[in-house]
C-alpha cells in the first residue's frame, strides 16, 4: 500500500487559447480570438485534444488555488492581516458584493478561474473533440473530470452562475447536478492523472462530495465506500510548478511580507501547511471519504458506526507526513498587535469551554507542519460524545482535517455572488437577480465575530505574554451542530 504523497504534475508547455488574454473568456467561452491559435489550427493539428489537456490541467491548478485563498478567508479559519486582497471585506461575509469578486486578481479570483476552467473544458469537449479522431476515451474522461470539478466548486461556493455566453444564472443545485453528469463520464476508465493517480477514484471521491452537497446520503456513502475499498489511503494532491504556477495560498501564508493569512488561534497548529511554492493542495483523500461515511451514519441514527469512521479518519490523519519549517511569521493583526504565538497559551473553543493545550506553536521559530491532514480530536473525545456533541466533533474534524482545502465555507453555508463584470456585461443577468447577492445563513454571527477571540491584547510593549488563556468568541462547530445540523440532511441549496 502506497504511503507517499501523490501529486498531479503540471505541464509547463503552452497555456493554450490565450486564457489570460482575449481568447477563451468566461463571458464568451466559444470565441477564440488569439491571433496565434484558432479553432481551425486545432482541428488541423495531429492530436488537438492531447494538445489542449496540459492547459486544462494548468487551469485546474489555478482555479483550485484561487478557491482556497478566498473561501478560507470568508470562514472562521483565517482572518486577513493587511490589504493585499483589497482590504478585509472577506472577514465580513455579509458585506461581500459582486465588486469585491472583481477585486480579486486572476491569481486569487475564484469565480473568474472556475469559469475559465469550465469554458476551456467546454471548448475541448464540444468544439475540438468531435473532429479529433485520435482523441482517446481516457483523454475525454479527464476533460469531463475537470469540467465536473469546475461545476462542483461553483455549486459548492456560489449562489448561482451562468454557464454559457449571455446565459441566465444557473442555481447551485443545478450546477451540482451538472457536476454529477460530468464526473460520471470519468468513471470506469483505467486512465490515470499525470502522476499515476486513478482518474476513476478521483471522480468517485468527487461524486461522494457532490452527492453530500446535494443531500443525497445514499450515493454519497456509496461512492465514499468505493474509494476506501479500492485504496484506504487514497490521496489526490494537486501539485504546482514554481516556473509557471505557484501554490496561491502559499504566497499569503508564507511568502508575502504581510503574511495576510492568519489562522484562528485554535487552528494555529495546522498552519501554514503549504510551506513552499510547489506545495501540493489535497483535492480528494480517504479522510474525507471516512468523514462523509460518518456523516451519513449520523443521518441514519447510527452513532456507533459514525464513531468508527471518525476514529479511522483520525488515525489516518495521524499517519500522514509532516515537515519541519522555519516560520518567521510574527503573527501580527491589523493593528500590529501580536496574535497568539506561544505554546504556553491554552485555548477555549468558546466562553465556558475547557482550555486545551497544544493548539498554538512558538513563533517565530521551527515548527512541525502537517502536510496533508491533522486533527486535535482524540479517540477519547469521540467515545465521550453523543447526539449534538458528536455532530459538533464531526464538524471540528472536517474543519481541521480539510484545513486549507476549500471545504469550510460550504460547511458554514455561505455562498458568494458572481463578479460585477458578469452582471454588467450579461444582458440576461441584472443586479438583484439570483446569484448577484451573497448568501449568509442567519446563524452566522455578525460582522467578523467568527474570527475574534479574547483577550485581543496578549502582549505588553516589551513582548511579554500577559495571559496564557485565550477564548474564541464563537464555537462555529457547535453553532453548526445546533443550528444547521448535518449538511447531507440540510444542504441549504439555492434552486433546490
Amino acid at each position: 500500500m502506497r504511503r507517499t504523497i501523490r501529486l498531479i504534475g503540471l505541464s509547463t508547455g503552452l497555456f493554450l487559447l490565450g486564457l489570460y488574454g482575449s481568447g477563451c473568456d468566461f463571458l464568451d467561452p466559444t470565441r477564440v480570438e488569439n491571433p496565434r491559435t484558432t479553432l481551425e489550427d486545432f482541428q488541423k493539428a495531429p492530436e488537438p485534444v492531447k494538445a489542449l489537456l496540459p492547459g486544462l490541467r494548468a487551469q485546474f491548478a489555478r482555479a483550485l488555488g484561487a478557491v482556497v485563498v478566498i473561501t478560507e478567508f470568508v470562514t472562521d479559519n483565517f482572518s486577513i492581516n493587511g490589504t493585499g486582497l483589497g482590504g478585509t471585506v472577506y472577514d465580513f461575509p455579509r458585506d461581500i458584493k459582486p465588486v469585491d469578486m472583481d477585486r480579486t486578481s486572476r491569481f486569487t479570483g475564484p469565480y473568474w478561474n472556475l469559469q475559465e476552467l469550465r469554458a476551456l473544458a467546454d471548448f475541448l469537449i464540444n468544439e475540438v473533440a468531435p473532429d479529433d479522431e485520435r482523441a482517446t476515451p481516457e483523454q475525454l474522461a479527464e476533460a469531463h473530470y475537470y469540467r465536473g470539478m469546475a461545476f462542483l466548486m461553483l455549486g459548492e461556493n456560489f449562489v448561482a452562475a451562468p454557464i454559457e455566453k449571455d446565459g441566465a444564472p444557473v442555481p447551485a443545485a443545478q450546477l451540482l447536478e451538472r457536476a454529477l453528469t460530468d464526473l460520471e463520464q470519468a468513471l470506469g476508465t483505467s486512465a490515470e492523472l499525470p502522476d499515476g493517480v486513478s482518474l476513476d477514484l478521483a471522480a468517485r471521491a468527487a461524486l461522494a462530495r457532490a452527492h453530500r452537497a446535494l443531500g443525497h446520503a445514499g450515493p454519497a456513502d456509496q461512492f465514499a465506500q468505493q474509494v476506501l475499498a479500492a485504496d484506504p489511503e487514497f490521496l489526490f494532491a494537486q501539485g504546482f510548478d514554481a516556473s509557471s504556477i505557484d501554490n496561491a495560498p502559499w504566497a499569503y501564508l508564507v511568502a508575502r511580507a504581510l503574511q495576510e493569512m492568519q489562522p484562528l488561534p485554535r487552528l494555529d497548529f495546522l498552519d501554514p501547511k503549504y510551506i513552499d511554492r510547489e506545495s501540493p493542495i489535497p483535492v480528494a483523500k480517504a479522510e474525507e471519504m471516512l468523514l462523509i461515511r460518518a456523516e451519513v451514519a449520523l443521518a441514519n441514527g447510527d452513532e456507533a458506526a459514525a464513531r468508527s469512521f471518525m476514529k479511522a479518519a483520525r488515525a489516518l490523519a495521524a499517519s500522514r507526513p509532516v515537515a519541519e519549517f522555519q516560520d518567521d511569521d510574527p503573527r501580527l493583526d491589523n493593528d500590529l498587535n501580536p496574535r497568539p504565538r506561544s505554546s504556553s497559551i491554552l485555548i477555549a473553543d468558546e466562553p465556558g469551554a475547557p482550555f486545551r493545550a497544544g493548539l498554538v506553536k512558538d513563533r517565530p521559530g521551527l515548527v512541525t507542519v502537517p502536510l496533508v491532514s491533522a486533527t486535535s480530536v482524540t479517540d477519547a473525545d469521540i467515545d465521550a460524545a453523543s447526539g449534538t456533541a458528536l455532530v459538533r466533533l464531526l464538524y471540528l474534524m472536517r474543519q481541521e482535517i480539510l484545513f486549507l482545502e476549500a471545504r469550510r465555507m460550504h460547511d458554514l453555508g455561505i455562498r458568494l455572488p458572481v463578479m460585477l463584470r458578469e452582471i454588467n456585461t450579461n444582458p440576461n443577468l441584472n443586479d438583484g437577480d439570483l446569484g448577484t447577492r451573497v448568501f449568509v445563513p442567519d446563524y452566522i454571527p455578525p460582522a467578523n465575530e467568527m474570527d475574534l477571540y479574547d483577550p485581543l491584547i496578549l502582549y505588553d510593549e516589551q513582548g511579554n505574554l500577559l495571559s496564557n488563556e485565550v477564548t474564541i468568541r464563537v464555537d462555529m462547530n457547535r453553532v453548526l451542530a445546533e443550528s444547521r445540523g448535518l449538511v447531507v440532511q440540510n444542504p441549504l441549496l439555492p434552486g433546490q
